[in-house]
């Protein structure tokens, strides 16, 4: 059986996507690298309760996808939509929250962190550039302020592009969206995408990053955290997309965290294997929480 040959105008074409979008997320950080610093103020209180995760506890639903809820002095944030593959309503994440007791008057604000499926609601509401905590419509949000990386769009709602890292509530703040090479498949329709992560900075110690999916890279994410922000950066939670890598891979990102010398580290399962999530877990034993729904991370 002979070998296919790639087309060589569509390999070009390929190529010159590839490296326009390289030039772009370069492009990206050093124009945001040059922005003021961002005062987001403090709380004292932060609390991250996982909706939707790939481990549970108490028969929880769980899968491929996350979301968040944070809480803090002030507001209540729902940080991403989880996924709904079978676009079934309700759906898994308005299961959890009504076994947990909650509803989406509880929320004073709604948060994507990117535009994949796990994150949006499902294949559905990605395919519109849009989202959904519901497999087969999209219930009123009423007023809630909804902050996206990127132009999405919501019946009854205005979501705010976010450009550049901004202060979104008293101590909370985003570092906006990162512009990150999509990964397979994804790339074939489109070659980047953007992520944006949330901080909040926890009066007396400092800054806990919560992050979605981690596209960006935890060394880009570091970075930019210590640039906008005036303060030291405490905490990670959430995914970094470390998938199958193993310890010896991953040694450097372990070491680039440790220099920050983290008082709370919790690795999101839904997109780094087991492997990944127990070198974590033992490289910060003193500070690393489990992450899985209905289970409250606390922070205080």
């Amino acid at each position: 059986m002979k070998l296919r040959m790639l087309n060589p105008f569509l390999l070009g074409v390929t190529l010159a996507r590839v490296i326009l979008s390289n030039v772009k997320i370069y492009s990206e950080a050093r124009r945001i690298a040059k922005l003021p610093p961002v005062t987001m103020g403090e709380t004292k209180k932060l609390e991250i309760l996982p909706l939707y995760e790939a481990n549970s506890t108490n028969n929880l639903e769980k899968g491929y996808g996350l979301s968040y809820l944070i809480k803090t002095d002030t507001k209540t944030i729902l940080f991403d939509l989880g996924h709904n593959p079978k676009a079934v309503s309700p759906s898994p994440l308005e299961k959890n929250m009504a076994s947990l007791g909650l509803s989406f008057n509880d929320i004073d604000m709604l948060i994507i962190s990117h535009r994949h499926p796990d994150h949006v609601g499902g294949w559905r509401w990605w395919k519109e550039k849009t989202f959904s905590p519901d497999g087969t419509s999209q219930p009123a949000l009423g007023e809630k302020p909804i902050f996206v990386p990127e132009q999405m769009n919501y019946p009854g709602s205005s979501p705010e592009f976010v450009t550049e890292p901004k202060q979104l509530a008293e101590g909370v703040a985003t570092t906006s969206g990162f512009a990150f090479a999509e990964p397979f498949p994804m790339w074939r329709l489109n070659p980047e995408d953007a992520e944006q992560s949330l901080a909040v900075n926890v009066a007396g110690k400092g800054v806990v990053l919560i992050v979605g999916c981690g596209h960006m890279g935890l060394h880009r994410l570091l970075k930019r955290a210590k640039t906008i922000f005036n303060e030291p950066v405490i905490g990670v939670v959430g995914g970094l997309h470390y998938m199958r890598k193993k310890e010896e891979q991953l040694k450097g990102e372990v070491e680039s965290l440790k220099a920050c010398k983290p008082m709370l580290v919790a690795l999101s399962p839904h997109d780094s294997f087991p492997e990944a999530v127990h070198t974590f877990e033992d490289a910060f034993s003193a500070t690393y929480k489990p992450v899985r729904v209905g289970e409250p991370i606390v922070f205080s």
